[in-house]
């Protein structure tokens, strides 16, 4: 399973099911703090930082994000972030 999370709300709000699936996470940079990313880390969580900045607020510009994640892993099933 992979997370797409575009805020920090939404990942507050999705963190403690990413840990308990062991989920992959997509994620915009600089939402998660050093603590944070070493806190996942220990959990075996596995991140990735989307290539560009997504607007959780642009429907078409979450589109194209869970479009880049889904050719890279199309075999996974995908949660997206929909403020």
């Amino acid at each position: 399973m992979i997370y797409l999370i575009f805020t920090i709300e939404g990942f507050t709000e999705a963190k403690q099911d990413l840990i308990e699936d062991k989920a992959e996470l997509w994620i915009n940079k600089d939402i998660l703090s050093d603590e944070q990313l070493v806190e996942l880390g220990t959990q075996d969580i596995t991140i990735n930082i989307l290539p560009e900045l997504v607007d959780a607020n642009n429907e078409k510009a979450i589109i194209v994000a869970l479009d880049y994640v889904e050719k890279i892993s199309p075999e996974k099933e995908i949660l997206v972030e929909y403020p």
